[in-house]
Protein backbone atom coordinates (compact mmCIF):
# COMPACT_ATOMS: atom_id res chain seq x y z
CA UNK A 1 0.00 0.00 0.00
CA UNK A 2 0.98 3.44 -0.69
CA UNK A 3 3.46 5.32 2.49
CA UNK A 4 0.75 8.16 2.35
CA UNK A 5 -2.57 6.20 2.02
CA UNK A 6 -5.00 9.32 2.03
CA UNK A 7 -7.17 9.49 -1.02
CA UNK A 8 -8.55 12.50 -0.02
CA UNK A 9 -5.05 14.29 -0.21
CA UNK A 10 -4.98 13.68 -4.22
CA UNK A 11 -8.56 15.20 -5.12
CA UNK A 12 -7.98 18.91 -3.94
CA UNK A 13 -7.66 21.26 -6.26
CA UNK A 14 -5.75 24.22 -5.57
CA UNK A 15 -8.05 27.66 -5.24
CA UNK A 16 -5.03 30.07 -6.16
CA UNK A 17 -2.21 28.85 -8.30
CA UNK A 18 -0.36 31.72 -7.97
CA UNK A 19 2.84 31.89 -5.30
CA UNK A 20 5.57 34.32 -4.99
CA UNK A 21 7.99 31.34 -6.09
CA UNK A 22 9.81 31.99 -9.66
CA UNK A 23 8.26 29.54 -12.25
CA UNK A 24 9.42 26.24 -12.83
CA UNK A 25 10.96 25.25 -16.30
CA UNK A 26 9.23 23.11 -17.92
CA UNK A 27 9.90 20.56 -20.60
CA UNK A 28 7.86 18.07 -22.12
CA UNK A 29 8.73 14.70 -24.27
CA UNK A 30 6.23 13.72 -26.77
CA UNK A 31 4.22 15.75 -29.09
CA UNK A 32 1.25 13.93 -30.49
CA UNK A 33 -2.23 13.78 -29.82
CA UNK A 34 -2.06 13.58 -26.18
CA UNK A 35 0.43 16.33 -25.82
CA UNK A 36 -1.62 18.24 -27.94
CA UNK A 37 -5.37 17.94 -26.26
CA UNK A 38 -3.65 17.10 -22.61
CA UNK A 39 -0.16 17.61 -21.66
CA UNK A 40 0.42 21.26 -23.49
CA UNK A 41 -2.71 23.39 -22.27
CA UNK A 42 -2.16 22.14 -19.35
CA UNK A 43 1.54 23.66 -18.81
CA UNK A 44 0.13 26.70 -20.59
CA UNK A 45 -2.74 27.42 -18.32
CA UNK A 46 -0.12 27.39 -14.98
CA UNK A 47 1.18 30.39 -14.77
CA UNK A 48 3.81 29.38 -12.25
CA UNK A 49 5.25 26.68 -14.95
CA UNK A 50 7.49 28.48 -17.86
CA UNK A 51 7.26 26.16 -20.75
CA UNK A 52 11.28 25.95 -22.39
CA UNK A 53 11.22 23.11 -24.69
CA UNK A 54 9.99 19.96 -25.95
CA UNK A 55 11.18 17.19 -27.73
CA UNK A 56 9.51 14.91 -30.26
CA UNK A 57 11.26 12.21 -33.20
CA UNK A 58 8.98 14.14 -36.04
CA UNK A 59 10.08 17.02 -37.43
CA UNK A 60 6.43 18.07 -38.45
CA UNK A 61 5.46 17.73 -34.59
CA UNK A 62 7.93 19.55 -33.69
CA UNK A 63 7.56 22.69 -35.40
CA UNK A 64 3.59 22.53 -35.41
CA UNK A 65 3.83 22.30 -31.82
CA UNK A 66 6.81 25.13 -31.71
CA UNK A 67 4.02 27.24 -33.51
CA UNK A 68 1.35 26.86 -31.77
CA UNK A 69 2.58 26.43 -28.44
CA UNK A 70 5.24 29.42 -28.64
CA UNK A 71 7.78 26.99 -27.38
CA UNK A 72 11.28 28.49 -27.36
CA UNK A 73 13.62 25.54 -28.57
CA UNK A 74 12.83 22.25 -30.02
CA UNK A 75 14.70 19.15 -29.95
CA UNK A 76 14.93 15.70 -31.57
CA UNK A 77 16.76 14.04 -28.96
CA UNK A 78 15.52 13.71 -24.69
CA UNK A 79 19.02 13.50 -23.49
CA UNK A 80 20.67 16.53 -25.16
CA UNK A 81 17.29 18.47 -24.43
CA UNK A 82 17.75 17.50 -20.64
CA UNK A 83 21.28 18.33 -20.91
CA UNK A 84 21.15 21.87 -22.27
CA UNK A 85 17.82 22.60 -20.18
CA UNK A 86 18.23 21.32 -16.93
CA UNK A 87 14.21 21.83 -16.52
CA UNK A 88 12.55 21.31 -13.06
CA UNK A 89 9.77 19.11 -14.39
CA UNK A 90 9.61 17.18 -17.32
CA UNK A 91 6.50 16.01 -18.71
CA UNK A 92 6.10 12.55 -20.61
CA UNK A 93 3.40 12.54 -23.52
CA UNK A 94 4.86 9.12 -24.96
CA UNK A 95 3.85 5.77 -25.95
CA UNK A 96 3.34 3.57 -22.40
CA UNK A 97 5.63 1.33 -23.28
CA UNK A 98 8.48 4.31 -23.43
CA UNK A 99 8.04 5.33 -20.09
CA UNK A 100 10.02 3.73 -17.51
CA UNK A 101 13.70 4.77 -19.91
CA UNK A 102 12.44 8.24 -20.47
CA UNK A 103 10.87 8.91 -16.65
CA UNK A 104 14.30 7.07 -15.52
CA UNK A 105 16.20 9.70 -18.29
CA UNK A 106 14.17 12.81 -16.56
CA UNK A 107 15.22 11.68 -12.85
CA UNK A 108 18.87 11.23 -13.56
CA UNK A 109 18.86 14.28 -14.60
CA UNK A 110 17.56 15.81 -11.28
CA UNK A 111 14.18 16.95 -12.79
CA UNK A 112 10.57 16.59 -11.16
CA UNK A 113 8.35 13.86 -13.50
CA UNK A 114 4.56 14.37 -14.83
CA UNK A 115 4.26 11.76 -16.44
CA UNK A 116 1.41 10.06 -19.03
CA UNK A 117 -0.91 7.28 -17.89
CA UNK A 118 -1.00 4.28 -17.73
CA UNK A 119 2.10 4.85 -15.27
CA UNK A 120 4.57 1.74 -16.21
CA UNK A 121 4.39 -1.33 -18.00
CA UNK A 122 5.23 -3.27 -14.45
CA UNK A 123 5.38 -3.12 -11.12
CA UNK A 124 9.36 -3.51 -11.08
CA UNK A 125 9.41 -0.59 -12.91
CA UNK A 126 7.40 1.56 -11.53
CA UNK A 127 8.78 0.70 -8.06
CA UNK A 128 12.50 1.48 -9.24
CA UNK A 129 11.05 5.20 -10.59
CA UNK A 130 9.27 5.32 -6.99
CA UNK A 131 12.65 4.65 -5.11
CA UNK A 132 14.88 6.93 -7.12
CA UNK A 133 12.71 9.95 -7.15
CA UNK A 134 12.33 9.45 -2.80
CA UNK A 135 16.66 9.06 -2.94
CA UNK A 136 16.47 12.14 -4.65
CA UNK A 137 13.78 14.05 -3.18
CA UNK A 138 11.78 14.91 -6.58
CA UNK A 139 8.14 14.54 -7.26
CA UNK A 140 6.99 12.17 -9.64
CA UNK A 141 2.59 12.69 -10.97
CA UNK A 142 0.86 10.74 -13.13
CA UNK A 143 -2.04 12.08 -15.40
CA UNK A 144 -4.92 10.28 -15.00
CA UNK A 145 -7.02 13.43 -14.89
CA UNK A 146 -11.10 11.94 -14.96
CA UNK A 147 -11.57 12.26 -10.88
CA UNK A 148 -10.95 15.75 -11.39
CA UNK A 149 -13.80 16.14 -14.16
CA UNK A 150 -17.13 18.09 -13.11
CA UNK A 151 -19.65 14.86 -13.31
CA UNK A 152 -17.19 13.46 -10.88
CA UNK A 153 -16.47 15.65 -8.71
CA UNK A 154 -19.92 16.18 -8.12
CA UNK A 155 -20.37 12.33 -7.74
CA UNK A 156 -17.92 12.88 -4.78
CA UNK A 157 -19.16 15.50 -3.45
CA UNK A 158 -22.35 13.76 -3.00
CA UNK A 159 -20.97 10.83 -1.08
CA UNK A 160 -19.39 13.13 1.13
CA UNK A 161 -22.49 14.88 2.08
CA UNK A 162 -23.71 11.36 3.26
CA UNK A 163 -27.25 11.63 2.14
CA UNK A 164 -27.09 8.61 0.02
CA UNK A 165 -25.65 6.67 2.36
CA UNK A 166 -22.84 3.90 1.74
CA UNK A 167 -21.90 3.03 -1.11
CA UNK A 168 -21.55 -0.39 -1.44
CA UNK A 169 -21.56 -1.26 -4.97
CA UNK A 170 -20.18 0.24 -8.44
CA UNK A 171 -20.84 -0.54 -12.08
CA UNK A 172 -18.58 0.94 -14.50
CA UNK A 173 -19.16 0.09 -18.65
CA UNK A 174 -18.16 0.75 -21.71
CA UNK A 175 -19.61 -0.50 -25.39
CA UNK A 176 -18.64 0.19 -28.89
CA UNK A 177 -16.81 -1.44 -31.41
CA UNK A 178 -13.54 0.00 -32.28
CA UNK A 179 -11.04 -3.03 -32.71
CA UNK A 180 -7.42 -2.33 -31.92
CA UNK A 181 -6.10 -2.34 -35.48
CA UNK A 182 -8.73 0.55 -36.74
CA UNK A 183 -7.81 2.86 -33.72
CA UNK A 184 -4.43 3.09 -34.99
CA UNK A 185 -0.87 4.90 -33.84
CA UNK A 186 0.61 3.18 -30.70
CA UNK A 187 -2.60 1.95 -29.41
CA UNK A 188 -2.73 -0.71 -31.52
CA UNK A 189 0.31 -1.90 -30.82
CA UNK A 190 -0.76 -2.51 -27.28
CA UNK A 191 -1.75 -6.65 -27.78
CA UNK A 192 -3.01 -8.47 -26.11
CA UNK A 193 -3.17 -6.25 -23.18
CA UNK A 194 -4.77 -3.22 -24.68
CA UNK A 195 -7.76 -1.99 -23.71
CA UNK A 196 -7.69 -2.59 -19.56
CA UNK A 197 -3.85 -1.28 -19.59
CA UNK A 198 -4.47 1.84 -21.73
CA UNK A 199 -7.92 2.78 -20.11
CA UNK A 200 -8.93 0.63 -17.18
CA UNK A 201 -6.58 3.24 -15.49
CA UNK A 202 -9.53 5.82 -14.99
CA UNK A 203 -11.78 3.30 -14.11
CA UNK A 204 -9.84 1.58 -11.70
CA UNK A 205 -8.36 5.44 -10.21
CA UNK A 206 -11.96 6.40 -9.58
CA UNK A 207 -13.83 3.02 -7.89
CA UNK A 208 -10.99 3.37 -5.87
CA UNK A 209 -11.14 7.05 -4.94
CA UNK A 210 -14.94 6.67 -4.34
CA UNK A 211 -14.67 3.88 -2.13
CA UNK A 212 -11.68 5.60 -0.40
CA UNK A 213 -10.00 2.22 -0.51
CA UNK A 214 -7.89 -0.43 -2.75
CA UNK A 215 -9.27 -3.67 -3.38
CA UNK A 216 -8.29 -6.95 -1.25
CA UNK A 217 -8.90 -9.64 -4.62
CA UNK A 218 -9.18 -9.06 -8.08
CA UNK A 219 -11.19 -11.27 -10.58
CA UNK A 220 -10.98 -11.27 -14.49
CA UNK A 221 -11.70 -12.88 -17.55
CA UNK A 222 -11.61 -11.95 -21.36
CA UNK A 223 -14.35 -13.24 -23.93
CA UNK A 224 -12.50 -14.80 -26.63
CA UNK A 225 -14.54 -12.72 -29.09
CA UNK A 226 -12.89 -13.11 -32.37
CA UNK A 227 -9.60 -15.96 -32.82
CA UNK A 228 -7.84 -12.71 -34.90
CA UNK A 229 -8.39 -10.32 -32.28
CA UNK A 230 -5.30 -10.76 -29.56
CA UNK A 231 -6.31 -8.61 -27.56
CA UNK A 232 -8.58 -7.98 -24.29
CA UNK A 233 -11.33 -6.20 -26.47
CA UNK A 234 -14.20 -8.10 -24.38
CA UNK A 235 -12.98 -7.84 -20.43
CA UNK A 236 -14.61 -8.37 -17.16
CA UNK A 237 -13.35 -7.61 -13.94
CA UNK A 238 -14.46 -8.23 -10.52
CA UNK A 239 -13.10 -5.81 -7.69
CA UNK A 240 -13.59 -7.32 -3.90
CA UNK A 241 -13.39 -4.04 -1.14
CA UNK A 242 -13.40 -4.70 2.43
CA UNK A 243 -16.81 -4.22 4.66
CA UNK A 244 -18.05 -6.52 1.93
CA UNK A 245 -18.04 -3.68 -0.78
CA UNK A 246 -17.49 -4.52 -4.65
CA UNK A 247 -17.15 -3.18 -7.90
CA UNK A 248 -17.05 -4.71 -11.86
CA UNK A 249 -15.87 -3.54 -14.96
CA UNK A 250 -16.59 -4.46 -18.09
CA UNK A 251 -15.30 -3.39 -21.38
CA UNK A 252 -16.65 -4.75 -24.50
CA UNK A 253 -14.86 -2.81 -27.52
CA UNK A 254 -16.38 -5.61 -29.77
CA UNK A 255 -20.32 -4.40 -29.08
CA UNK A 256 -22.86 -3.43 -32.24
CA UNK A 257 -24.86 -2.08 -28.84
CA UNK A 258 -25.43 1.87 -29.21
CA UNK A 259 -21.93 3.78 -28.36
CA UNK A 260 -21.19 4.10 -24.31
CA UNK A 261 -18.16 5.41 -23.55
CA UNK A 262 -18.01 5.38 -20.29
CA UNK A 263 -20.92 4.81 -17.78
CA UNK A 264 -20.64 4.68 -14.06
CA UNK A 265 -23.60 3.91 -11.11
CA UNK A 266 -22.90 4.00 -7.70
CA UNK A 267 -25.19 1.93 -5.98
CA UNK A 268 -25.81 3.13 -2.11
CA UNK A 269 -27.64 2.71 1.01
CA UNK A 270 -30.43 5.30 0.33
CA UNK A 271 -29.57 6.10 -4.00
CA UNK A 272 -27.63 5.56 -7.26
CA UNK A 273 -25.57 8.49 -8.42
CA UNK A 274 -25.28 7.70 -12.55
CA UNK A 275 -22.60 9.62 -14.57
CA UNK A 276 -22.23 9.12 -17.82
CA UNK A 277 -18.77 10.63 -20.03
CA UNK A 278 -19.49 11.11 -23.51
CA UNK A 279 -22.22 12.12 -25.54
CA UNK A 280 -25.71 12.03 -24.01
CA UNK A 281 -28.65 12.43 -26.07
CA UNK A 282 -32.02 10.76 -24.60
CA UNK A 283 -36.11 11.17 -24.47
CA UNK A 284 -37.32 8.84 -23.03
CA UNK A 285 -41.21 8.37 -21.54
CA UNK A 286 -42.15 5.61 -19.01
CA UNK A 287 -43.97 3.95 -16.31
CA UNK A 288 -42.59 4.31 -13.23
CA UNK A 289 -43.71 1.08 -11.48
CA UNK A 290 -42.66 1.68 -7.84
CA UNK A 291 -44.51 5.34 -7.68
CA UNK A 292 -47.11 4.09 -10.35
CA UNK A 293 -47.24 7.17 -12.60
CA UNK A 294 -45.68 8.21 -15.70
CA UNK A 295 -41.56 8.89 -15.97
CA UNK A 296 -39.86 10.99 -18.07
CA UNK A 297 -36.62 12.00 -18.57
CA UNK A 298 -34.55 13.89 -21.38
CA UNK A 299 -30.95 14.22 -21.68
CA UNK A 300 -28.94 16.37 -23.45
CA UNK A 301 -25.18 16.81 -23.75
CA UNK A 302 -21.91 16.77 -25.26
CA UNK A 303 -19.56 16.22 -22.45
CA UNK A 304 -21.12 14.23 -19.63
CA UNK A 305 -23.76 14.26 -17.45
CA UNK A 306 -24.61 12.98 -13.30
CA UNK A 307 -27.64 11.56 -12.37
CA UNK A 308 -29.26 11.18 -9.06
CA UNK A 309 -31.33 7.50 -9.36
CA UNK A 310 -33.96 7.11 -6.53
CA UNK A 311 -37.36 5.48 -6.42
CA UNK A 312 -37.75 4.94 -9.67
CA UNK A 313 -36.66 8.57 -10.70
CA UNK A 314 -33.24 10.07 -12.36
CA UNK A 315 -33.37 13.37 -11.43
CA UNK A 316 -30.30 15.66 -13.58
CA UNK A 317 -27.76 17.25 -11.73
CA UNK A 318 -25.41 18.13 -13.58
CA UNK A 319 -24.19 18.64 -17.23
CA UNK A 320 -20.18 19.02 -18.08
CA UNK A 321 -18.55 20.72 -20.97
CA UNK A 322 -16.87 19.18 -24.08
CA UNK A 323 -13.59 20.46 -22.74
CA UNK A 324 -13.74 18.62 -19.67
CA UNK A 325 -10.98 16.42 -20.67
CA UNK A 326 -8.49 19.30 -20.96
CA UNK A 327 -9.69 21.36 -17.79
CA UNK A 328 -9.22 17.99 -15.96
CA UNK A 329 -5.82 17.77 -17.09
CA UNK A 330 -5.27 21.52 -16.15
CA UNK A 331 -6.50 21.03 -12.37
CA UNK A 332 -4.54 17.77 -12.08
CA UNK A 333 -1.53 19.53 -13.07
CA UNK A 334 -1.75 22.36 -11.06
CA UNK A 335 -2.62 20.10 -8.13
CA UNK A 336 1.38 18.54 -9.04
CA UNK A 337 2.39 21.71 -9.04
CA UNK A 338 1.17 22.06 -5.60
CA UNK A 339 2.35 19.27 -4.06
CA UNK A 340 5.98 20.14 -5.28
CA UNK A 341 6.23 22.49 -2.54
CA UNK A 342 4.30 19.72 0.44
CA UNK A 343 6.96 17.46 0.81
CA UNK A 344 4.37 15.19 2.81
CA UNK A 345 2.55 14.48 -0.18
CA UNK A 346 5.09 14.41 -2.92
CA UNK A 347 5.08 10.44 -3.21
CA UNK A 348 1.34 10.23 -2.66
CA UNK A 349 0.52 10.43 -6.61
CA UNK A 350 2.69 7.82 -7.84
CA UNK A 351 2.07 5.92 -5.10
CA UNK A 352 -1.52 6.02 -5.81
CA UNK A 353 -0.62 5.46 -9.59
CA UNK A 354 1.32 2.70 -8.65
CA UNK A 355 -1.47 0.68 -6.81
CA UNK A 356 -4.05 1.33 -9.58
CA UNK A 357 -1.35 -0.03 -12.08
CA UNK A 358 -1.28 -3.37 -9.28
CA UNK A 359 -4.86 -3.70 -9.54
CA UNK A 360 -4.99 -3.66 -13.49
CA UNK A 361 -1.73 -6.14 -13.70
CA UNK A 362 -3.71 -8.08 -11.19
CA UNK A 363 -6.49 -8.36 -13.18
CA UNK A 364 -4.71 -9.90 -16.35
CA UNK A 365 -3.19 -12.60 -13.98
CA UNK A 366 -6.11 -13.30 -12.66
CA UNK A 367 -7.53 -13.34 -16.85
CA UNK A 368 -4.34 -15.59 -17.84
CA UNK A 369 -5.18 -18.15 -14.93
CA UNK A 370 -8.95 -18.84 -16.33
CA UNK A 371 -10.47 -16.02 -13.59
CA UNK A 372 -8.64 -17.13 -10.44
CA UNK A 373 -9.02 -14.91 -7.57
CA UNK A 374 -6.16 -12.74 -6.97
CA UNK A 375 -5.46 -11.85 -3.84
CA UNK A 376 -3.63 -8.00 -3.28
Amino acid sequence: MPEHNDLNDLTVVPKNLHSPIKPFRAVVIGLGEGSERIMLPAIAAHPNVELVAACDLSENMRQRAAKKWHIPKVYDDPIAMLAAEQPDITAIATPPLTHYDLSLLALKHNSHLYCEKPFMPSLPEADRIIDLAKQQGLCVGVNSQYYQMPIYRKAQEILDTGDVGRVYHIDTWQQMYLLPDEEGGWKAALQPRRVLFEFGTHAIDLICRFFKAYPEAVTAKIAQVRVDVNADVCINLRLDFGEGRMANIMFNRMSYAPIRYFEMRLNCEKAAIRTSFGGVARLDLGWNSEQKKPRFRMSFTKGGEVRLEKSGNSKHLLNQPNTAVGDGAIAQFSTFVTALAQEHTRLSYVSHAREVLRVLLAGYESAEQGGELIRL
